[in-house]
């Protein structure tokens, strides 16, 4: 009886779940169209109330972001188009954009034969086919890139059907990148108007977009699930604007944008209400390229998206990834897959996202710049500390060309997030601000009898901290730190401060235990270790696993050296068992978090899981790949990789100067091999630990000047 009971029991409660999960699918009603409006070569100063009155009426009830155009290459269409299709960067060909529905006349030959001896595939004669498919699956597979294709196979999987409609073609130039977005894998979009059929003659950019064409296009399409329309007017006068003087070139731009806001507005009329819109523009204009304005408009049109739009692997207010959108519109059909856009209510969105155009343009036209004279600065100033140091001049003297190279760092933090957008005026408040932070330290230093470089290193280590627990911003904003135009990191720690954090960390605690060596303050020493480790660590804080890793080894190789232990295999092994035991937290604390709010940690392991060794090794591959890039940027790079190697086979390999040192100043020669055992494991284990090891050079000569010349004088 009691059996029955129990089955009886457990058969209600599995209806009760069924039926429960039915109606939660049901209280999502699933959109009646998903609509991609493709306008080219859009920039957000495009939208205005005058101008574009439909798309300012969309963006006001809708999500308003900006759209980080990356992808595996250039920033061109072809690779942009090719990179939303993956979900991941990707590249596209030099013919990606020679695209044409199956039954259309190509050099007297059908398009769809041509595909099907490329492919193999026959295609129907009413379908949309990429005739360089299988040149962009190469071109991707052999760099181990994304996979085009990916959401129209998971479009098709579902059972739905895709259209595109427009191009932007010019005479004897095709040109059309639309298609790239919907197709599938096998490079196959279901129906669409991508020819003659959607354009004009028009002067005076001989053609244009037929928008009456495009209209009527529609309504043959209308019962398609997604529908891309490209409105290739911009594009096209993108491509003859030499051609046109700066007056007529924005007027005919104002022109254009009228058509296109008026098309949109006619649209909006036979689009169903319970459609979802995006409006996406995967390239800049060539005004804003120029200008170093990357960063384009998003417009989302669904339930619950108000305010200002931001993805979950950004984390940056109104930023949005060019591979975000895949699964964004995936969502709108199956919610169990997770959407990786949303929005927030705010206020002045339009207003703010300009701003955060002009700093983002303005860190990516002059942190080339602005980093080389900062370190043209240090070196002056390191240079007359040695000839102080060479012409025996007081220790205090001394000490105040090194504390003002080291105050650099600091007050390229600590003005991250002023509004300065002048170089020349950017450069005086950067050097300014050193000098108040010197004689800062300087006075304060003095009544506590403590040398000034424990002020500036101890002030150094605690506006990181407090930034990295705060969020006050100043890491994202420095100019010194990442960029989020270049798409490599978004937030947390990047791999300049984290130089700047264990390189100040370790020389702080040398000048410490220089000064009084006791058991008391080797506790303390492993205490704040300790907690630099877990700042930079900590997925909700740095999230920054290569530093995460480099700190663990090269701290904790300081600290064995402070206490002057021997360093053997086993030490080596339970070094390296605990930096192992260090991402395993770490990645165990984040994979417990929501999937979309988990770091690139998260997202890797979740990748190694499924993808196993050979995951490890395309991972492994890129981070090489991306190393020498940086190393190749500049010959700065090869500079510094040349210095790490000669610092290090100095410490390790000691002159006579060197081991005199090692005799009269163990600390200080302790704390010279921890800071080149960081610069060497930062190297290897970072994608641009270049960086990383550079700014750590700074503190190894700091500590340098400091002792090696001064004390054995």
């Amino acid at each position: 009886m009691r059996k029955i009971l129990f089955t009886f029991l457990t058969i209600l409660l599995v209806i009760f779940s069924l039926l429960s999960t039915q109606l939660q699918a049901e209280d999502k009603p699933v959109p009646k169209q998903v609509i991609i409006y493709m306008i080219d070569k859009l920039d957000l100063n495009d939208l205005s109330p005058e101008v574009t009155p439909n798309l300012w009426a969309i963006q006001n009830k809708a999500g308003l972001g900006l759209l980080n155009t990356l992808s595996a290459g250039e920033r061109t269409s072809r690779n942009v188009t090719c990179t939303i299709s993956a979900g991941k960067l990707a590249l596209g060909s030099s013919n990606a954009d020679l695209n044409f529905k199956a039954n259309e006349i190509i050099q007297g030959e059908k398009a769809g034969d041509i595909f099907y001896r490329n492919t193999g595939i026959p295609p129907a004669d009413h379908n949309i086919v990429i005739n360089s498919i299988e040149v962009i699956k190469k071109n991707n597979e052999n760099l181990g890139l994304g996979k085009p294709g990916r959401l129209g196979d998971e479009l098709h999987a579902m059972g739905l059907k895709t259209a595109v409609i427009g191009n932007a073609d010019l005479p004897g130039y095709y040109s059309r990148t639309g298609p790239l977005i919907v197709m599938d894998s096998r490079g196959i979009i279901d129906n669409g108007f991508t020819g003659k059929e959607v354009v004009e003659k028009s002067s005076p950019l001989l053609f244009s977009s037929n928008y009456h064409a495009i209209l009527q296009a529609y309504k043959n399409v209308n019962d398609y699930d997604v529908v891309l329309i490209d409105f290739g007017d911009l594009a096209r006068l993108d491509q003859l604007g030499s051609l046109f003087s700066n007056e007529q070139s924005q007027k005919e731009r104002i022109k254009r944008l009228q058509a296109i806001d008026a098309c949109i507005g006619n649209l909006q009329k036979q689009v169903d209400n319970n459609s979802i819109i995006y409006v996406i523009s995967p390239t800049p204009s060539r005004a804003a390229f120029e200008q170093g304005e990357l960063l384009t408009p998003l417009i989302i049109d669904k339930p619950g998206f108000t305010g200002v739009l931001t993805s979950y692997s950004t984390r940056r207010e109104g930023i949005v990834s060019s591979i975000n959108l895949k699964n964004s519109i995936l969502h709108d059909f199956n919610p169990a897959i997770r959407d990786t856009i949303y929005a927030q209510p705010a206020s002045g969105v339009y207003v703010n996202l300009n701003s955060i155009i002009q700093r983002a343009a303005f860190d990516y036209v002059n942190q080339p710049w602005v980093v080389t004279i900062h370190i043209a600065i240090i070196l002056f100033f390191l240079i007359l500390a040695l000839l102080c140091r060479l012409k025996k001049k007081s220790a205090a003297l001394t000490d105040y060309p090194i504390l003002f190279a080291l105050a650099i760092p600091l007050g390229l933090l600590l003005i991250g997030n002023f509004d300065v957008f002048n170089r020349w005026l950017f450069l005086g408040l950067s050097l300014g601000i050193n000098l108040l932070l010197t004689l800062f330290c300087w006075f304060v230093s003095r009544p506590l009898k403590i040398s000034p470089l424990n002020t500036i290193l101890l002030l150094t280590i605690l506006v990181i901290a407090l930034d990295l627990i705060f969020s006050l911003g100043m890491i994202e904003h420095s100019m010194l730190s990442y960029r989020i135009t270049s798409g490599s990191r978004y937030y947390g720690l990047g791999n300049e401060y984290m130089g700047i954090l264990i390189g100040a960390t370790i020389a702080f605690t040398a000048l410490q235990l220089q000064q009084s060596f006791s058991r008391r303050k080797l506790i303390l020493v492993a205490l704040l270790f300790t907690l630099i480790v877990f700042l930079i660590a900590y997925p909700l804080f740095g999230i920054n696993v290569g530093g995460s890793i480099t700190a663990c080894i090269g701290l904790g190789y300081t600290y064995l050296r402070y206490r002057q232990q021997k360093i053997n295999f086993a030490k080596i092994f339970f070094l390296i068992l605990g930096t192992f035991a260090l991402v395993s937290v770490m990645a165990i604390i984040d994979l417990k978090q929501p999937v979309e709010i988990q770091s690139h940690l998260g997202h890797s392991v979740n990748l190694l899981l499924v993808g196993g060794w050979e995951e490890i090794l395309g991972i492994i591959s890129r981070k090489i790949q991306m190393q020498i890039r940086v190393i190749n940027y500049s010959v700065w790079g090869w500079v510094f990789l040349f210095l790490v190697l000669v610092s290090t086979y100095l410490v390790y390999r000691p002159a006579h100067l060197v081991k005199k040192t090692r005799q009269q100043l163990p600390v200080i020669y302790a704390a010279l091999q921890g800071i080149t055992m960081a610069a060497v494991i930062a190297i290897i284990v970072n994608d641009s630990g270049i960086t990383a090891a550079a700014v750590l050079a700074l503190y190894f000569v700091a500590l340098s000047l400091k002792f090696l010349n001064f004390e054995l004088g």
